[in-house]
């Protein structure tokens, strides 16, 4: 049984290492003007970049803008990849530089300094789901409360799972930054969720 979980453990530890290999092929491909690789990156990573890029500013045409850019300065700047962390975190990297100066020039305000566990997870009825449905939006109209930095925070850890080293990469910030914007983050959300009628053991 240990042994088999050790072998589980190697497995997934070389799953990530795996697809970021993959990825640094596809980027070296890329590099060198190959549009199928920039096609296959492009259609591997493109839902990701934009719910990334959506639940940061929560505009659509801002998203839609900063995405196209992103890409394009992916396929323009391959070459300049230095491999010193993974490609997806190099990817939101340049996607969230691009949606802070994109809302900085358009929502200063939103940008305050420090302010924010779980979120949401069998047949339901339609009962159920009509409540489901109504906590969903109000979990939404929560969230949209946070600044698009406590929202970055949030998204990247729970919903893509990064380390808060790789989110320090991608924000551009000292790691213990990342965790107190983490800590200001939950705090904010939690206090948010009570005014929206939201106990946290709903989640």
């Amino acid at each position: 049984m240990v042994l088999l979980t050790v072998q589980m453990d190697r497995k997934m530890n070389k799953e990530p290492e795996n697809k970021n290999q993959a990825d640094l092929k596809l980027i070296e491909e890329i590099s060198n003007g190959n549009k199928e690789a920039f096609k296959e990156l492009y259609e591997k990573y493109i839902r990701q970049v934009f719910s990334f890029v959506y639940k940061i500013s929560k505009d659509s045409k801002l998203t839609e803008e900063v995405v196209n850019d992103t890409m394009f300065e992916i396929w323009r700047g391959a070459g300049n990849f230095k491999g010193n962390s993974a490609v997806l975190t190099w990817i939101f990297g340049i996607a969230h530089n691009k949606t802070m100066n994109e809302l900085r020039k358009k929502r200063p305000e939103a940008l305050d300094p420090e302010e924010f566990s779980r979120f949401a997870s069998s047949d339901e009825t339609a009962e159920e789901i009509v409540v489901k449905k109504d906590r969903s939006e109000r979990m939404n109209e929560a969230l949209s409360e946070l600044s698009p930095e406590h929202r970055t925070v949030l998204e990247l850890t729970f919903y893509n799972g990064l380390s808060y080293q790789e989110i320090a990469e991608i924000m551009e910030c000292p790691v213990n930054t990342v965790k107190t914007r983490m800590y200001y983050a939950k705090e904010k959300l939690k206090e948010s969720l009570g005014r929206y009628g939201i106990n946290q053991e709903e989640l």
